[in-house]
């Protein structure tokens, strides 16, 4: 959870060493990136769902 919204997340090898895809579904949209190992992507997810829960609350204008 961040904030009152779910937030999902998916992380898919596009091929069997990489790279890749993270995507992470929030209420305001969707964040694909991609990376070379997955626990790079995996360190990335952490970082967004931080940013996203520091942002709950905040009315964009």
């Amino acid at each position: 959870m961040a904030g009152p919204e779910l937030v999902r997340w998916d992380l898919i090898a596009l091929e069997t060493t990489g790279p890749y895809r993270l995507t992470v579904h929030h209420a305001q949209g969707v964040i694909v990136e991609y990376f070379t190992t997955p626990a790079a992507a995996l360190r990335r997810q952490h970082e967004l769902e931080d940013l996203l829960i520091a942002a709950r609350g905040v009315v964009a204008v």
